[in-house]
């Protein structure tokens, strides 16, 4: 078995490590054009990492204020010559990366269908711009050992592993070469894919690296485009991820939000799985302010443990709602930007209260535009809160009270 890669960070305050989950992020055209326009130009280069500063920003009090933040790379990254192009063919620049370690990620996985959209070159060049962006990463990797092998954190004295997977390639394989650039892929039954493992395969492997770690977190990318709700063989598989001694399952590829829940695992603890976080950002749903593809969840939790040498289990689970604001601006610019959808209500609310009173036309025309957003952002609050409503943990249980059958 190829030996774990360990990583040691600085630890912080002894006790748990918290952590907190974002989901997909997709650099469309539109996102790129928005960095760009964003961008300032400094001696030696830019002073906001190419305006994606601009985009990510938003979400940075957030990420910074837990010890690891994570977030699904859902493209390439490199400086391509000639880029494979296409609607669904992805690929973005190293300054990307740059701002996303500025706004206080830490680890972003790469295990999806779109790993191999620049082909085994993309995988070298994203790997490559991770490392020079001070950003760790799971995932696709320089040879197939290194794919499947998790990335371990040590942090406030607790050992922790994020194993990342995919069940897509979008019509890609990998090579025969296990020597070769590869994808830790897992593919659904029937699809003929050169280079994957079997369920039983990956089950057997979150098993022996569980066992190695105080926690492991599994990130998997699967589940159907656009369906608010998992498919049934990944809801057994959550459960047999669980049960092989994951602490945690994460999932992406929905691209909409689908539920949190407490699953209790073969040993009688609990732990959760968030089987789709969103979109962290994208151009999806551009035309609908109220879209689903534009919900988000920042998944907010800390692992501990009860005692010395016992395994580390999710005590703390919390969610922050964010969406992609999507509007067109001054000169019907489109400005594309994630943000804490509370701040946002809170800013509306605040804008209103300001604008009591005004009867002249402009005054009127803004109240009646800001209350419509208001509505909107308030439902899509309480639809996003309802995904993860009843696998909201505050305090911190003992591991006793976790093992308790309906806590």
């Amino acid at each position: 078995m190829t030996a774990l890669v360990l990583l040691t960070l600085l630890a912080q305050a002894p006790g748990g490590v918290s952590l907190v989950f974002g989901g997909d992020v997709i650099p469309h055209d539109p996102v790129k054009a928005v960095a760009q326009r964003h961008a300032l130009p400094g001696e030696g280069g830019s002073l906001n990492n190419d305006g994606w500063d601009h985009v990510f920003g938003p979400l940075a009090p957030i990420f910074r204020r837990s010890d690891v933040a994570v977030v699904n790379l859902e493209t390439p990254i490199g400086t391509f010559k000639r880029p494979e192009k296409g609607e669904m063919i992805f690929h973005g620049p190293p300054s990307l990366l740059a701002a996303l370690k500025k706004a206080g990620v830490s680890v972003a996985t790469f295990a999806n269908n779109h790993c191999l959209d620049q082909h085994r070159e993309g995988i070298t060049s994203t790997r490559q711009a991770l490392r020079e962006a001070g950003l760790l990463s799971a995932g696709a990797d320089a040879d197939e050992a290194a794919a499947w092998t998790p990335l371990v954190l040590e942090k406030n004295g607790l050992r922790v592993g994020l194993f990342a997977v995919g069940r897509f390639l979008n019509g890609f394989n990998n090579t025969k070469d296990a020597a070769q650039p590869h994808v830790p892929i897992v593919p659904y039954p029937g699809d003929r894919m050169v280079g994957g493992r079997s369920v039983e395969q990956l089950v057997d492997a979150v098993r022996a690296r569980a066992a190695e770690v105080d926690a492991l977190v599994v990130f998997i990318h699967w589940g159907d485009e656009y369906k608010t709700q998992p498919r049934p063989e990944d809801r057994a598989l959550a459960q047999a991820l669980l049960d092989a001694g994951a602490a945690a399952v994460v999932g992406h590829h929905p691209h909409v939000l689908q539920p949190v829940e407490w699953l209790t695992r073969a040993d009688g603890t609990r732990a959760p799985v968030a089987f789709s976080l969103g979109n962290l950002v994208s151009n999806q749903d551009f035309e609908n302010e109220a879209g689903l593809k534009r919900d988000g969840l920042l998944l907010e939790l800390e692992l501990s443990r009860a005692k010395p040498g016992a395994p580390a289990l999710v005590t703390r689970l919390e969610g922050v709602p964010i969406f992609t604001d999507n509007r067109l601006g001054a000169g019907k610019r489109r400005n594309v930007q994630p943000v804490v959808l509370d701040d946002e209500i809170a800013a509306m609310q605040e804008r209103l209260v300001a604008l009591e009173g005004r009867v002249d036309a402009a005054g009127k025309k803004e109240r009646k535009a800001l209350s419509k957003r208001l509505a909107i952002a308030t439902a899509r609050r309480d639809r996003i809160f309802a995904t993860y409503q009843g696998a909201r943990l505050d305090g911190s249980p003992s591991a006793a009270a976790m093992a308790a059958p309906g806590k």
